[in-house]
């Protein structure tokens, strides 16, 4: 990962003094979690860490906890890593130009933030807090409520999308500066394939298959077209960390045999591969923190239709003409089957929603590029918010 190693932080700050002079650059520190394991957060931490590099003097700090599993030496990791960052951007006080970014945790681990935030204001730096998640976005919480105030008026948030900003906007008032930087520009669209024909529509579902990223739903949706008499087939990819989510794909599997595929994990070419083969991606998330999964944006610079509970910026990411948006109060399954079975019959149409979602895609990476600049900007010190 570019910048500076978070374990050799000590040892390459002997001599950051009179470089930081001569450079002239803001000091960042990045305290964030960083790969392994991969998500979507992770990568896109590392991403930024990696294109600041050029533009300031980067330390970062690695908050992960190695695991997606919650256990006692899951919290005792991050409580330790925590400790690290704290140290780390205190040091970073005495630099010139001092500078935080933090990614603020959708859930309790927001105590975490709010602990790096205070340091960062008690000594002045400027700080940047990216929001990724929704669930304090869509509702007011104490916790988040608590950071806001702490990071203080001159603190920039970034935000994933206009409905995000605007949201957040009404829940936690004051005259802090705001941001808007898409998860499209971390993304690169899927090379163009030529389709193959086929009777059978091809549904596929990529991420972390848990109950809460909508892997039993998706389940459910295929038996659903089956009693229908809809020619589907569902494939699987990503990993299956869970017992209970093993079991229900293991019992899927026997039930509806050739009509569902199981994976695995998929990375690089042989994800690309796999979105490429799709005629539509099936996202029914009820994840709390959902706010702009990448999986969507990967599907949709693949030329697949979507069909997606509309969540957090997916309502204004996702247009209706790429598929359908299904308002997360209703069920899901019933609107999604008959869908598919309109698309089933109406090739034409499918094929028209699957050449929508690649220019949507192509629209959204393009107004991206234009609010991540001025992100890297405003972090660098470049231009100011």
């Amino acid at each position: 990962m570019p910048g500076t190693n978070p374990l050799n932080v000590e040892k390459q700050e002997r001599h950051s003094g009179e470089r930081d002079v001569n450079l002239g650059k803001r000091n960042v520190v990045v305290a964030a979690a960083f790969p392994p394991p991969l998500h979507g957060l992770s990568k896109i931490s590392a991403s930024i860490a990696s294109d600041l590099a050029g533009l300031a003097n980067v330390r970062c700090y690695d908050l992960s906890s190695r695991s997606l599993t919650r256990s006692p030496s899951y919290h005792w990791r991050r409580f330790l890593s925590a400790i690290m960052a704290a140290f780390g951007i205190m040091r970073n006080a005495r630099r010139l130009h001092p500078c935080v970014y933090l990614p603020a945790d959708g859930g309790l681990g927001l105590v975490y933030t709010l602990l790096l935030a205070s340091l960062a204001r008690i000594s002045s730096q400027a700080i940047f807090v990216h929001h990724h998640s929704f669930s304090a976005v869509d509702r007011r919480q104490v916790l988040m409520t608590a950071m806001v105030r702490i990071a203080g008026s001159e603190a920039t948030h970034i935000f994933l999308c206009e409905v995000m900003e605007r949201r957040f906007r009404q829940n936690y008032a004051g005259s802090w500066k705001g941001l808007i930087s898409s998860n499209a520009v971390h993304l690169s669209a899927i090379v163009d394939t030529p389709a193959e024909a086929r009777d059978v529509l091809r549904l596929g579902l990529l991420g972390n298959l848990t109950r809460d990223k909508g892997l039993h739903v998706f389940l459910d949706l295929l038996r659903a077209c089956a009693a229908r008499g809809v020619s589907v087939q569902g494939i699987l990819a990503g990993p299956a960390e869970h017992p209970e989510d093993a079991v229900a794909i293991e019992a899927a599997r026997a039930e509806l045999g050739e009509r569902l595929n199981y994976l695995g994990p998929l990375y690089g070419a042989d994800k690309d591969r796999f979105l490429s083969g799709l005629d539509v991606f099936v996202f029914p998330t009820s994840y709390r923190n959902e706010a702009q999964p990448n999986a969507i944006f990967e599907a949709m610079s693949a030329g697949v239709a979507v069909v997606v509970f509309a969540r957090g910026c997916l309502s204004e990411d996702v247009t209706p003409d790429c598929g359908v948006l299904i308002d997360p109060s209703i069920d899901f399954i019933p609107a999604a089957c008959a869908q598919i079975a309109s698309w089933s019959e109406d090739r034409a149409t499918l094929n028209a929603a699957k050449s929508a979602s690649r220019r949507r895609f192509a629209e959204c990476r393009q107004r991206a590029e234009i609010g991540y600049q001025a992100l890297l900007d405003a972090i660098s010190g470049g231009v100011a918010p």
